[in-house]
């Protein structure tokens, strides 16, 4: 059942308003029992969430009655996505590289260790907020893109493979850039809408570890603020994509499935 994120914005908002009436959830959880410790690190190998974005070619002949508008929007979606990841790439590249450049500078006036560890801080601060502005450039070439594509309104051409693959190409990269961010509800609204596009998202596991990973964050969350009713909500769908994951990941065969399966048997 797809999961009421209105509901949930809402329920957000007002977390801390009521508080628990019966047993309060056990707050305390081990490292080995959170959903970091359990699932990789990083998309599988292969991936289309890995580093290199999946690139686009121009949209096929589609024989359809509005053929050239629809053709242009698409054409103007796919440059700014294309746009998004070419540039974001290119100025990530150059900020890894000053960050590197800057570990062998020298500062001869830093006599004492914690000079060079403020200097250090301050360096990492600069390059953290270039990061940060690149970022939200890059998310709001993705937005453009979304609002491009969604101005096709033939629903042959929405339901066509050009079309779901660009939107879901899309979507993978704003996803990404929201969790870097830690904004777990995006992840988790794209997140949905990203599997919904098709069954072949659906079975991919990489949207699974990051709703896992997310719910997990909002468990937390909901847990701090004392809201039981949305606790145990995150919590069943944190278990549900966490198994989900396991299967498309591991095999329902595996040991390491039958590990999983295990702990979340246990209610943990």
């Amino acid at each position: 059942m797809k999961f009421p994120i209105l509901f949930l914005w809402i329920s957000l908002i007002f977390l801390g308003t009521f508080p628990l009436r019966s047993k309060e959830p056990n707050q305390s959880s081990s490292p080995e029992n959170r959903v970091e410790s359990i699932l990789p690190t990083t998309p599988e190998s292969g991936s289309p969430w890995g580093e290199n974005s999946e690139r686009l070619d121009t949209i096929p002949v589609l024989n359809l009655v509005d053929e050239k508008n629809s053709q242009k929007r698409w054409q103007d979606a796919n440059k700014e996505y294309s746009s998004a990841i070419e540039s974001f790439e290119s100025v990530k590249k150059n900020i890894d590289k000053r960050r590197e450049d800057s570990k062998k500078e020298i500062y001869y006036e830093d006599r004492y260790e914690w000079q060079k560890q403020i200097r250090k801080e301050n360096k990492e601060k600069e390059f953290q907020k270039l990061l940060f502005d690149l970022r939200s450039q890059t998310v709001a070439r993705l937005v453009k893109a979304m609002n491009l594509l969604d101005k096709i309104e033939n629903p042959k051409v929405k339901e066509s493979a050009p079309y779901l693959d660009l939107k879901s190409g899309i979507y993978r990269e704003y996803i990404k850039h929201q969790e870097a961010y830690k904004n777990y509800l995006q992840v988790i609204d794209f997140a949905q809408r990203y599997m919904e596009l098709s069954p072949k998202n659906e079975a991919e596991a990489e949207p699974h570890r990051l709703l896992a990973l997310s719910y997990e964050k909002m468990e937390q969350t909901a847990i701090k603020s004392k809201n039981q009713e949305l606790y145990y909500e995150f919590k069943e769908l944190k278990k549900k994509h966490l198994l989900r994951f396991a299967e498309i990941h591991y095999g329902r065969d595996s040991k390491e499935y039958a590990t999983i399966e295990e702990k979340v048997g246990r209610d943990f």
